[in-house]
């Protein structure tokens, strides 16, 4: 999550039918293309590849894109070049696919080596292993370059500042060196192997792990051949899960585009997951190799842990977190790996109550250690979270002295001013998810003032009534302030700040909304302001392209998108409008990530003009962006929790047009399982919850007037609740309360 500054990328993508360093002279008879444009191998009749897949009740698994196991082979050989040298033999060897191996042979430096690409068919991670028949009696050294997209991939047609002479195919993974617009002054990114003809053949294994790429590119540096058969990857994300495609949480719904997108997510995720022992140490000495293996401070080093991004930064951050932690919750449920980021980050707290937002790691995060208040509301909040999808009353007991520090150190900063919001500019904490505001900001306090709604209910589950009637009584003073002073109503919309009282973010707008700043007025107003301002060729853009100032530039963030769709999601919109604008969202600006490479994963931003934003240096699998995961498990299928480890749970479903949708949650308790269709006619949810859980089962009305049965029994006559049932109804739906334990089915039908 390294600098987030918008990192505008000029150059264009390559064409469709331009390969990966196609440019270059190649010796390519036996080469299998891809075109520019992601796509993801699978088998046939596979969501990932057919155009006309029509999604399957139950069948769930196609989507899926974690492998089997922990060995990955590469698909397809996209190019190779000749250059100075030659190849002789079939490329297929590098695949596995051919008797003999392939032969490189280069007449000196790497400028004149020759280069293949391989192509494992999404996003993965982990050590390269290559089949080495022999050698020349001097063998060069054999290198391999990665790269998330063929877009950024170092070429003759794409430099990235020079990389391209030094480690051809390789994507910039060093801030401090070929970051866009600075100088790439030595290879920093390819892995060397070491060759010794008196030990081959052999299977050499990288000594480097490298997270986060697509496509390895082979090349030579220095005189003599080498022979080369078969490379495979030992996927090292996700070592606890022997089988990371074994889900315990999964969705699917009527919508092909939506399912894809939640299971980009989980995989996501899953490939930010990796032991706490593979964080990177910045910054490097000039000359020094990436690497990835160093310690994250106060982590479980035999626990796993989840970084904000595979290739980059690879440390813990609170922001990220809060996201790609309820998508482990919904997904694999790999709860140790969530425990060990958060107990990371709580180890680190200041003697004042400030938690440093990402694992301090090397001088870089050093420097960084005040640098983002924001990011200790995101501590809370992500506390809050883990206690309420585990209930792990010990877990909570062991940080509540954090939690209340770190909220003691927020309120001091409130208070600081008498303003009765917060602003950073006295903590010189200013630092932020995509800008840098030291004002009184709408995002900011509405967040606060969600973390005190939240530690209200933590410290009444601690017996504590005295804390817990103070967090509320200052979470109405802080909505209070900010309808009263961030609120436009001539525009129909909330501020930046005061101090930018003429600007008006998605991030200000989506939160106030989320988090219960605003009521249902303001909330359809706001959401009405973004749709109409904000909305751009590919998604949501961060502020209006009319309002751009020197702190907020228009650029697409997926962070503050997911807070968009979620809140369209929650709007009290009886004619569904919002619900299905919010999976036209996740449609243009998630789809348009998977139209493109890596084709699997979700990307860290995005420029106005749709590509990834910081160019060669953007991290493509981060796990920041997976927000509709959880969107469409909690709203769309409705499932979520409302009591401690889902002691209590609602099933509310948020159609948006979908015809169907089901899946499964995981739970303390053993899985909660949901249903649901809706016709013409009327709508119908079935859902199965464990011992030890009590919910409320919900249908959705679409404003019209309907008689609603739980297990064949009427319990709703459309006006009122009948046979003592406990029913509460709105403009939106009817709700049906104390459902116990077991299997149940609830209809509604058009009166």
């Amino acid at each position: 999550m390294i600098h987030r500054s918008t990192g505008r990328g000029t150059l264009a993508a390559l064409s469709a039918g331009i390969t990966l360093l196609g440019m270059l002279t190649a010796n390519s008879a036996a080469a299998q293309p891809t075109s520019g444009t992601a796509q993801t191998a699978h088998t046939a009749d596979s969501p990932w590849t057919d155009t006309g897949y029509q999604p399957r009740p139950g069948d769930w698994q196609p989507y899926v894109l974690a492998p089997r196991g922990h060995s990955v082979d590469p698909v397809a050989v996209t190019s190779v070049a000749a250059r100075g040298g030659s190849v002789q033999g079939d490329p297929k060897a590098l695949l596995g696919g051919a008797k003999s191996p392939l032969r490189l042979t280069s007449p000196g430096d790497r400028t004149r080596s020759p280069l293949v690409t391989l192509d494992f068919g999404k996003d993965v991670g982990g050590k390269i292993r290559i089949r080495v028949a022999g050698a020349s009696s001097t063998p060069p050294r054999l290198h391999v370059c990665f790269s998330e997209s063929q877009q950024y991939a170092a070429s003759a047609t794409q430099s990235n500042s020079g990389e391209d002479t030094v480690a051809p195919g390789c994507d910039t993974a060093n801030i401090w060196n070929g970051y866009p617009g600075q100088p790439y002054t030595y290879d920093a990114d390819s892995h060397t192997f070491t060759l010794d003809p008196a030990k081959l053949p052999a299977t050499l294994t990288d000594s480097q792990l490298r997270g986060g790429f697509r496509y390895a590119t082979v090349f030579l540096d220095g005189p003599g051949w080498v022979d080369l058969g078969a490379v495979s990857l030992d996927f090292s994300a996700v070592p606890a899960q022997a089988d990371p495609a074994d889900y315990q949480g999964w969705f699917l719904s009527s919508d092909n585009e939506l399912n894809k997108v939640w299971y980009s997510g989980a995989y996501t995720v899953q490939l930010d997951t990796w032991m706490s022992d593979t964080a990177k140490s910045w910054p490097y000495q000039t000359g020094e190799a990436d690497h990835s293996d160093t310690q994250v401070p106060g982590a479980d080093p035999d626990q796993e842990v989840i970084f904000d991004g595979a290739k980059r930064d690879r440390v813990v951050w609170q922001g990220d977190l809060a996201i790609q932690a309820p998508v482990t919750y919904l997904s694999t449920d790999d709860v140790p790996a969530v425990d060990n980021s958060l107990s990371s980050l709580a180890s680190q707290q200041l003697s004042d109550g400030y938690v440093p937002a990402e694992s301090l790691v090397g001088p870089h995060n050093q420097d960084e250690i005040r640098s983002y208040g924001e990011y200790v509301t995101w501590f809370v909040y992500n506390h809050y979270e883990h206690w309420l999808y585990t209930g792990d009353r010990a877990y909570l007991a062991r940080w509540w002295p954090q939690l209340t520090r770190a909220m003691a150190w927020l309120e001091s900063v409130r208070q600081q001013d008498g303003s009765g919001l917060i602003s950073f500019a006295a903590a010189n904490s200013c630092g932020h998810y995509g800008y840098s505001d030291c004002g009184h900001e709408t995002y900011v306090n509405a967040l606060y003032k969600r973390n005190l709604d939240e530690m209200a209910e933590l410290a009444g589950a601690r017996g504590d009534t005295g804390g817990a009637r103070t967090y509320a009584a200052r979470a109405t003073e802080v909505k209070d302030a900010i309808n009263s002073r961030l609120w436009d109503a001539s525009t129909g919309a909330y501020r930046l700040s005061t101090e930018i009282p003429t600007a008006y973010p998605q991030d200000a707008n989506a939160a106030a909304v989320l988090t219960g700043v605003a009521d249902d007025t303001r909330s359809a107003q706001a959401l009405a302001y973004l749709r109409a301002a904000n909305w751009s060729a590919y998604g949501s853009l961060t502020v209006s392209p009319s309002t751009p100032n020197p702190s907020i530039q228009p650029f697409y963030e997926p962070l503050p998108s997911g807070f968009e769709v979620s809140a369209r999601l929650a709007a009290a919109d009886p004619t569904g409008t919002e619900q299905q604008q919010a999976l036209q969202l996740i449609r243009t600006f998630w789809g348009h990530q998977l139209a493109e490479d890596p084709g699997s994963t979700l990307w860290e931003k995005a420029n106005p003009d749709g590509d990834p934003g910081i160019a060669q240096f953007t991290s493509l699998a981060h796990g920041w962006a997976a927000g509709p995961t959880i969107s469409l498990t909690t709203q769309v299928l409705g499932v979520r929790p409302t009591a401690a480890g889902f002691a209590g749970y609602t099933i509310a479903p948020a159609p948006g047009g979908l015809t169907w949708a089901q899946g499964s949650v995981p739970t303390p308790h053993g899985a909660i399982t949901a249903s649901w269709r809706s016709t013409a006619g009327g709508f119908t949810l079935t859902a199965t919850a464990p011992r030890g859980t009590r919910g409320v089962l919900a249908v959705p009305t679409g404003g019209h007037r309907v008689s609603v049965a739980l297990d064949g029994r009427t319990v709703w006559n459309g006006t009122r609740a009948v046979g003592g049932a406990q029913v509460t109804a709105d403009a939106t739906g009817v709700r049906v309360s104390g459902v116990g334990p077991g299997h149940h089915t609830l209809t509604s039908h058009l009166l």
